[in-house]
This record gives C-alpha cells, sequence and structure tokens, in this order.
C-alpha cells in the first residue's frame, strides 16, 4: 500500500497524514543508528524505540479500543497463557484498521527493511495472529518461541513489532516483555509496556520470549498493544517451518524423557541400551 495524499477521508473523519509519516522521517533519520542497535542487541538482535509514532494517534487507538462486551475476540486460557487478542483486524474501529494497514505499507515495511537486513520483508494481508492484544489482571504468557509457518499462504514469519498502548503504566504491575537466550537463561532483558514504546525483534525458533509473571495491576486497568507480523516469500522452506514452542512445554518434555531412560537403564542394567529418547 502506498500512501501519497495529505488527508484521507475515513468515515467522514479526516485523517492527517502527516501525523502518520512523521514516523517514517524519524526511522529514515536514525537508520544507521537504528541499525547498530538492532544488530547489537542483547540476547539476540531487537529494538526497543520510544515515542516512535504520534501521541495522538495512540491516543486515539486506545480512545476506541473495542470494549469487552462489543468484541468476538480470541480468549487463550491454558497452561501457556492468560490474554485475549483480536481476530485480525476484524471488527476493529476504521481508524486502528487504517493504522495496521498503514504499518504494512511499502513505505513503512521499507524502513524496517534497513533496521533488520531482511530485504524480502512483506506484509500479512490477514493479519493472522496480529491486531490488538489485551491482558488482564493475573495475564500472563509463558516463555515461547513463536510459530514461522503461515497456516494459509507461503509466507515464513520474520519480525515481530509490538506497540505498547499503556499510559502511567506502573512498573510495580508486572507486564513487562522478556526476551531470552535459548542457551543461558540467566541472560535476558525485559522492557516495561509503556505507552508508545515499540519493540521489534526477529521470529525464529530461539527468539523466546514472553511475560512471564502474572499481571498484578488494578482489576479496572489492562494491558494493551498493537502487534503486526512481518513476513518472508519463501516456498521452499515452508516444510521448516516451526510450531510455536513453550519453554515451559520444553522442560517437562525433558524431564519425562529423562526419567523414561533412567527406567530403560534400570531394566536393562546397561546404561548403552537405553531407549534412545
Amino acid at each position: 500500500m502506498n500512501i501519497h495524499q495529505n488527508q484521507v477521508n475515513l468515515n467522514q473523519n479526516l485523517i492527517e497524514l502527516n501525523s502518520f509519516t512523521n514516523s517514517i522521517a524519524k526511522l529514515r533519520q536514525d537508520s544507521e543508528s537504528l541499525q547498530k542497535t538492532y544488530n547489537s542487541g542483547q540476547p539476540y538482535p531487537h529494538l526497543a524505540i520510544d515515542d516512535l509514532f504520534e501521541p495522538t494517534i495512540l491516543d486515539r487507538i486506545v480512545a476506541e479500543f473495542p470494549k469487552t462486551q462489543d468484541r468476538d475476540w480470541i480468549v487463550w486460557n491454558s497452561n501457556y497463557e492468560l490474554k485475549t487478542t483480536s481476530r485480525g483486524i476484524v471488527g476493529l474501529s476504521p481508524f486502528t484498521q487504517f493504522f495496521c494497514l498503514w504499518l504494512n505499507s511499502s513505505e513503512f515495511i521499507d524502513e524496517l527493511k534497513k533496521i533488520t537486513g531482511i530485504q524480502d520483508l512483506i506484509p500479512d494481508p490477514l493479519f493472522f495472529g496480529a491486531g490488538l492484544h489485551q491482558m488482564y489482571r493475573d495475564g500472563w504468557l509463558d516463555i515461547h518461541a513463536d510459530y514461522t509457518k503461515h497456516p494459509t499462504l507461503p509466507l515464513i514469519r520474520r519480525i515481530n513489532l509490538l506497540i505498547y498502548l499503556n499510559r502511567d503504566w506502573k512498573p510495580s504491575w508486572g507486564g513487562d516483555i522478556e526476551l531470552w537466550s535459548e542457551t543461558d537463561k540467566e541472560n535476558r532483558v525485559g522492557y516495561t509496556p509503556d505507552f508508545n514504546r515499540t519493540v521489534i525483534f526477529p521470529t525464529t525458533s530461539e527468539t523466546l520470549h514472553g511475560v512471564p509473571k502474572r499481571l498484578s495491576c488494578p482489576p479496572e486497568q489492562s494491558r494493551k498493544l498493537i502487534s503486526i507480523y512481518y513476513w518472508s516469500p519463501a516456498p521452499s522452506l515452508i516444510k521448516a517451518g516451526t510450531p510455536i514452542i513453550w519453554s515451559s512445554q520444553q522442560n517437562w518434555q525433558n524431564k519425562v524423557r529423562k526419567i523414561l531412560r533412567n527406567i530403560a537403564t534400570n531394566i536393562s542394567g546397561d546404561k548403552g541400551n537405553g531407549f534412545g529418547l
């Protein structure tokens, strides 16, 4: 999507596109330093940018954030997570939809290509898994590596972009996104979900992340964000795509394998004759 006008008429409301293009200008101006910061990120390449977008844009998205009783969202409640997500951009306000589409524009993606070094980034027209996300008190998300295979299109997921919408968020409430090293669990970094903070990181089977501590915010508060994913057309790699990998599930599976090995050793009386699990 290319946008060359100065204004867009959306349901009789004019959107001044200068407030959008200012973000592009910031990315272009700081492109080299942002690329260096991204590449030097630990425990893996990533970038956190504060105040990238015009506050009025995000304030409007918050003001139009769908109320619980007025929406058909997905509730994720399992041993690994407790959160709610929109169904892509379906049912969101026209302004929020427009902003998400703009994040998928060639102008914006061109700047992401410079920062990440991934030259074949493209948007997902279906916004699978993307859109608005929300956590309430006690919400959490286990440390995990995201799925990389698109369910219906020949695409491999490459980049996550998260934009936080929480004004006056108190650190004591938790809700930090944590990025973990796959090999060294002490090598991690966390970011509070502050208003107008953007976090960008790659999607691979090694880029572990999550919100492992349950939120302790007041019941009337919630942790809100916009989540956008970027992809690459790679039909030859589709079979190499991975499902979501939960860290706690992996730990449990490792424990089961260890128990089975011990049982096999006791039965055979020979440490060299295990089941190969």
